[in-house]
């Protein structure tokens, strides 16, 4: 068959480009923002929220407060450009099981919430 042209632009399989790895820096203030919403610190979430984010956080955190949560698990992660997506669920306690997904981006060196959304009891494309 003959050469039609530029290869990579050819119709079929194509390699898959690599994993690109979170920053570490970004995985710890996740964390440190999950850990913060289990036990209710307002004030330690809030200063890592944007401004934009503050009352989305404190959505989450007005219909956590009376759940206990001891263990988390991020169940989905992506990146655009240079935010960074999570989706996280709380669990532990009597409670039911509480979904959230939020958008980190770094600003002067610091990971600050953008947006969050409490995905329990929603359906989207972000639901398992």
């Amino acid at each position: 068959m003959p050469d039609l042209g530029e290869r990579g632009n050819v119709m079929g399989p194509q390699p898959i480009g690599k994993v690109a790895e979170p920053p570490p820096a970004m995985l710890a203030a996740a964390v440190n923002l999950v850990n913060a919403i289990m036990s209710g610190d307002r004030a330690a979430a809030e200063t890592m929220t944007s401004r934009a984010a503050s009352e989305d956080i404190a959505r989450i955190l007005d219909a956590t407060k009376s759940c206990v949560y001891n263990k988390f698990e991020v169940i989905g992660r992506a990146r655009v450009a240079k935010h960074h997506f999570l989706k996280v669920r709380l669990s532990g306690g009597e409670k039911p099981p509480c979904t959230i997904q939020f958008r980190l981006g770094e600003e002067n060196g610091h990971w600050q919430v953008r947006e969050a959304v409490n995905l329990t009891g929603r359906r989207s494309g972000w639901t398992k």
